[in-house]
């Protein structure tokens, strides 16, 4: 039997991230499902990367337990035309409780078990593409299906 890939997870918390944070009168510009070089001027992003996964061997056949971490950046731009560093900080404030929503109401779907909050939240700040973004990393652990 084939292990089971985080990629399905991965792409199941971008869909539920794109349609909660992205469109009128919401809080991203836009998600990726992939980590990006350049946003290419687009503020706030969020992006969706593969962390680091645990396989345990459960009972004694060929199959594992797969738990996985997902990595959750948000990147707010510091200040362009008509955004302040305030703006920033509010925004980053908005999108990680937009976050913390969507894993309270999907911690069970038919693709993982038990998505949570590994740890507590990262912020900090670093530049993409001559940008400097205030960031903030979220670690969410999932028991991944599919092994069986």
């Amino acid at each position: 039997m084939a292990s089971v890939s985080r990629e399905a997870a991965r792409d199941a918390l971008t869909g539920l991230l794109q349609a909660a944070l992205v469109g009128t009168g919401k809080p991203a510009q836009a998600v990726y499902g992939y980590q990006v070089g350049d946003f290419g001027g687009q503020s706030p992003v969020v992006v969706v990367a593969s962390g680091p996964v645990l396989r345990e061997r459960k009972g004694f056949g060929a199959c594992w337990h797969t738990t996985a971490t997902l990595l959750v950046f948000v990147f707010v731009a510091y200040a362009a035309a008509g955004w302040t560093e305030a703006n920033a900080e509010d925004a980053l404030d908005s999108i990680e409780a937009a976050v913390a929503d969507v894993v309270l109401a999907n911690s069970s779907t038919a693709t993982w078990n038990g998505l949570t909050y590994e740890q507590a939240t990262e912020p900090g700040s670093m530049t993409i593409g001559g940008v400097e973004y205030r960031s903030e990393v979220i670690r969410l652990s999932c028991e991944v299906l599919g092994d069986g």
